[in-house]
C-alpha cells in the first residue's frame, strides 16, 4: 500500500508536467531523433525509473527469500537434531540406574 502511495506521489507531478507542456520538440539521443513533448519525455523517464527500481528491488527480494528459505531449512534440521538428542537423553536416563545414596566412606562408626 505504501509503495502505491509513493508511486502516485512520484508520478502525479510528472503527469501534471506532461499535461502542461504539450508542444512537441526535437529530441535527440545519440544518433536517434524524434519529435516528442518535454512532458511526455519526463513522464517516460519517470516511468522507466520506477520500472528499473521495481526490477532492482525484486532481484534483492529474491536473494532475501532464498536466504530465508535456506535459514528455515537449517532451523528445521536443527530442531530435528534437538528432538533426536532429547530422545536419546531420555533413553539413557531410563536405562541408567539412579545412584543410591551410599554411606559416607570417611565416617567412622
Amino acid at each position: 500500500m505504501l509503495r502505491i502511495l509513493l508511486i502516485i506521489l512520484f508520478l502525479a507531478p510528472l503527469v501534471v508536467f506532461a499535461l502542461s507542456n504539450p508542444m512537441e520538440q526535437d529530441i535527440w539521443f545519440f544518433f536517434l531523433g524524434w519529435k516528442l513533448s518535454i512532458g511526455t519525455l519526463a513522464l517516460g523517464v519517470g516511468l522507466l525509473g520506477v520500472l528499473i527500481g521495481f526490477i532492482v528491488g525484486w532481484v534483492g527480494e529474491l536473494r532475501q527469500r532464498s536466504r530465508a528459505r535456506r535459514a528455515e531449512q537449517q532451523v528445521r534440521s536443527l530442531e530435528g537434531q534437538l528432538i533426536e538428542l532429547h530422545q536419546r537423553l531420555d533413553r539413557l536416563q531410563q536405562t541408567t540406574p539412579s545412584p543410591t545414596t551410599s554411606p559416607n566412606p570417611t565416617a567412622k562408626s
